[in-house]
């Protein structure tokens, strides 16, 4: 399996990121190329592990792609999407992430530690912003620019939703499917500068069944379709139509609680994704690595500046599957849900990489 890096001098998620706070008139000193946004107003589809093979397999031609950024998982690219800034900036690096500040391994998305399940638990110590305080979100820096965001109800209002998008205008929530394309049709008829809208349902999906099921493939037709008819029914916006990463399909989950040897060189648990795996360690684990899991690619903390645009990370070694197997350390010892996923992303490969960029009216 080749392994495709971030183009973050030109053609990643990174530069669409920096056109996108230019367009909205906040200021970015970027690493390489902005991606310009046409138009007056714009529409942001962010469709949730829609990834570029995956269109190309549910038989819609798309002409444009770009990569996404590594770790190719939603808290990292959604973070990079909004701040404008890179991985190793930013600090929000994986599903999980080691903070020093607080003292060990969190979830990145619900803001609390792995073996509690209550979202946002950290945050009645810590905030979020104080966490990560790298982390600047230029949706709070727009100014005479009116804008909103179509988002599931329920991420309204957390840690992660506010300190990375959540500071626009006006949020809307909604509920299912056939709610969501209603809300944004509703939110386009208000005249906004800038629309967010995000949809999980191909992400959920590929999780559970493969990226490459019929009910995958149905859902990528149907949500872009909808999006294409949304654009043509609404010209005075700019769509611009992306993923946050894609998905490889997995016949094999490695659990790494049951390799005492490795727990033994490691100073954490091993954090990140199931396919971007962060290990601390004072001992040479690539040889250990190599020995023990050859499919693995092992980058010592001298190469993290072509996965994450600058070194940023507190690890000594990222490892990324040159195969199709997931690596997995599971916190809680009941927890079996996550062995369970045959989707699964973060890595390297091209199916996680490459992301489509659509744009309409543009």
């Amino acid at each position: 399996m080749e392994l495709v890096y971030p183009e973050y001098t030109s053609k990643s998620l990174y530069n669409l990121a920096c056109g996108i706070a230019e367009f909205l008139g906040v200021e970015r000193v970027c690493k390489g190329n902005k991606i310009g946004i046409p138009g007056k107003r714009l529409v942001l589809a962010l469709v949730d592990g829609m990834g570029y093979k995956m269109m190309e397999n549910a038989g819609i031609s798309v002409d444009s792609y770009i990569t996404t950024v590594f770790p190719s998982t939603t808290a990292t690219v959604i973070t990079t999407l909004f701040t404008a800034q890179l991985p190793g900036e930013h600090g929000v690096l994986g599903y999980t992430t080691y903070s020093k500040k607080l003292g060990g391994v969190i979830n990145t998305l619900k803001y609390t530690y792995p073996l509690i399940d209550s979202r946002d638990s950290i945050s009645s110590q810590v905030k979020y912003s104080v966490a990560f305080p790298k982390l600047q979100s230029y949706p709070q820096e727009v100014k005479d620019k009116k804008t909103a965001e179509v988002i599931p109800k329920g991420l309204e209002g957390t840690e992660f939703t506010d300190v990375t998008h959540g500071k626009v205008s006006n949020t809307k929530t909604y509920s299912n499917y056939f709610d969501a394309f209603y809300m944004l049709g509703k939110t386009l008829e208000e005249n906004y500068d800038f629309v967010y809208f995000y949809i999980p349902d191909v992400d959920t999906l590929a999780h559970k069944h493969g990226p490459n099921t019929d009910v995958v493939k149905e859902a990528i037709r149907s949500i872009y379709d909808r999006l294409v008819k949304l654009a043509e029914k609404n010209k005075e916006y700019t769509f611009v139509i992306i993923a946050d990463h894609g998905h490889v399909q997995t016949n094999e989950h490695v659990i790494f609680n049951n390799d005492s040897d490795l727990l033994n060189k490691i100073d954490v648990p091993p954090y990140g994704d199931s396919r971007a795996i962060f290990l601390h360690s004072r001992y040479d684990l690539k040889t250990y690595l190599y020995s023990k899991y050859p499919t693995l690619e092992v980058f010592p903390r001298t190469e993290f500046e072509k996965l994450l645009g600058r070194e940023g990370s507190y690890a000594d070694y990222i490892a990324v599957p040159k195969d199709d197997r997931a690596y997995v350390y599971l916190f809680k010892q009941q927890q079996d849900d996550y062995t369970k996923l045959i989707g699964h992303h973060g890595g390297l490969s091209e199916d996680e990489m490459k992301i489509p960029l659509v744009i309409i009216n543009g």
